[in-house]
């Protein structure tokens, strides 16, 4: 027994040694090339079949450890290449050209001023581990490592599921131990597009005929700025359930507020990933001289009675309001008047969060909405929602609703994008008994079987392959998505024993 609890130790180390390069090459979604060429020279000097497709997704198979090659027992890993790149303000890191400062502290390993990629790169080092053993019995292995997770699953999408052998599938882009993942959300993107006013007509001339246009001279505009900062942000979908606020959200509550003063939006941006959950958020409004100070002390007073609620949800909370005596220099494009009361109203509609949870589930998530992505590009104000469910006719309705409100903003353009199945609870798995039974062995307690809300390229490999068994697990890791990011070593050393085990036993 204690021989075996080295040798986990051990590749518990080899698995870290191999995920400490992953950390030394940029790979963060659409920048995957150079990740795929270090798998591609792992395969290369271990003599193992590798391919690599157009789509950049690597393919590698091993042979049998001291067991027959049986082809029905040939067990597929996989995980995916690529990382959300965030970054604290204050930190200077090209995250497309630099490598990753780790930290590991107290057993604990995060990144210095930017999120770790511990999604999905302790994965890929895990399966790295299994594949470059010699020693311990395994079955044949396919590992499969796509790219493009994070910003559609485009790469699972097209990967050629025909050339796989294996039935018995593991996929280890979870992130909580002790559990085994049997389900997952489908999901899709909203990409819209609202084009925008010259600045120099955006008022509404009131003298004039029903929706005509004043011109506003250099005297007449001021700015407003909303900035909102200090969330917790995270996962849209692993922590969209924890209540947490969307700063794009916080600013249009307020804006929406706004009574008997005519304004317009010049800004509106935050979130970097239509997958996290938008932490920091700035607005610029523009309003007449005469107007300002009325509308500053109007949004203070809004500002002050949200923010009580605020604070008690997210403790970091920081909601600051901006002026100036400086003019509007009427050089840009913006929201009109109208327009602006069309798109704020139509904002306050649309769901954000949690909009529906599992009947037969209570406590998973079934339905959810999330506004991740507001800038202005040019003459367009561009937003990213990202829409998950468990049930693709569900995510379809919302998907409806959604852009039924967009309809209803004049210039409101839209475009479905990466839409991808749900996967579907299985009643009956030999994979998920032999996991369940393995850990309950190893630990002497039962492993909890979980369905996520979390998006999983599971459903394409489901539907793709026949006869497929999936399941899914991982070591703990907190805060994905954003720079708390950080992974339990004494937790991997856990999962990649129980890893070994299950192998041990197929």
């Amino acid at each position: 027994m204690m021989q075996n609890e080295l040798r986990y130790k051990e590749l518990t180390e080899k698995a870290l040694v191999f995920f400490g390069d992953i950390c030394k090459i940029p790979h963060g979604s659409g920048n995957c090339a150079r990740i795929g060429d270090y798998l591609m020279k792992f395969a290369g000097e271990r003599g193992l079949n590798s391919t690599r497709d157009e789509m950049g997704n690597v393919f590698i198979s091993a042979p049998a450890i001291k067991k027959e090659n049986i082809p029905e027992n040939t067990v597929i890993l996989q995980g995916h290449q690529d990382m959300v790149c965030v970054k604290e303000d204050s930190c200077n890191k090209d995250m497309k050209n630099d490598p990753l400062d780790i930290i590991i502290d107290n057993g604990i390993i995060s990144a210095r001023g930017t999120s770790l990629g511990a999604d999905n790169g302790i994965g890929v080092a895990m399966t790295l581990a299994v594949l470059d053993e010699t020693d311990d019995p395994r079955p044949p292995i396919e590992a499969i490592f796509t790219v493009d997770e994070e910003t559609g699953m485009s790469g699972a999408a097209a990967f050629d599921k025909n050339i796989l052998k294996g039935k018995m599938f593991i996929n280890l882009d979870s992130e909580e131990e002790g559990v085994v993942t049997c389900a997952c959300a489908g999901g899709e993107r909203i990409d819209v597009k609202l084009g925008l006013s010259n600045s120099k007509y955006v008022f509404n001339d009131i003298t004039k005929s029903e929706g005509a246009d004043k011109v506003c001279g250099q005297t007449d505009l001021c700015k407003i700025g909303i900035h909102v900062s200090g969330l917790a942000g995270g996962h849209s979908g692993c922590d969209i359930n924890k209540g947490r606020l969307n700063a794009l959200r916080v600013i249009t509550d307020i804006l929406v507020k706004i009574k008997n003063i005519e304004f317009c939006l010049a800004d509106y941006a935050g979130g970097n990933f239509d997958n996290v959950i938008c932490s920091d958020a700035a607005a610029v409004i523009l309003v007449e001289r005469k107007n300002k100070e009325r509308l500053f002390d109007q949004l203070n007073e809004i500002k002050n009675k949200l923010f009580i609620g605020y604070v008690n949800i997210e403790k970091s909370i920081s909601v600051d309001l901006l002026t100036s005596d400086s003019l509007y220099d009427l050089k840009g494009y913006v929201l009109g008047v109208k327009q602006t009361k069309d798109f704020l109203s139509a904002m306050n509609r649309i769901p954000q969060g949690v909009t529906l949870m599992m009947k037969d589930r209570p406590d998973c998530v079934d339905t959810s909405m999330n506004l991740g992505v507001a800038k202005i590009e040019g003459k367009d104000l561009i937003l990213t929602f990202s829409l998950r469910s468990g049930c693709d006719d569900r995510r379809r309705e919302l998907e409806e609703k959604v852009t039924q409100i967009l309809s209803q903003i004049p210039g409101c353009k839209w475009n479905i994008r990466n839409p991808y199945p749900a996967w579907t609870y299985a009643p009956s798995s030999r994979l998920r008994d032999i996991i369940c039974e393995t850990y309950k062995e190893m630990y002497g307690r039962e492993m909890e079987t979980a369905v996520t809300h979390g998006g999983l390229e599971c459903g394409y490999f489901a539907s793709g392959i026949k006869g497929c068994d999936l399941v899914s697990i991982g070591p703990n890791i907190d805060d994905i998505h954003s720079v708390n990011e950080k992974i339990s070593i004494d937790s991997l050393e856990r999962t990649v024993k129980l890893l070994i085990g299950v192998l041990n036993k197929i």
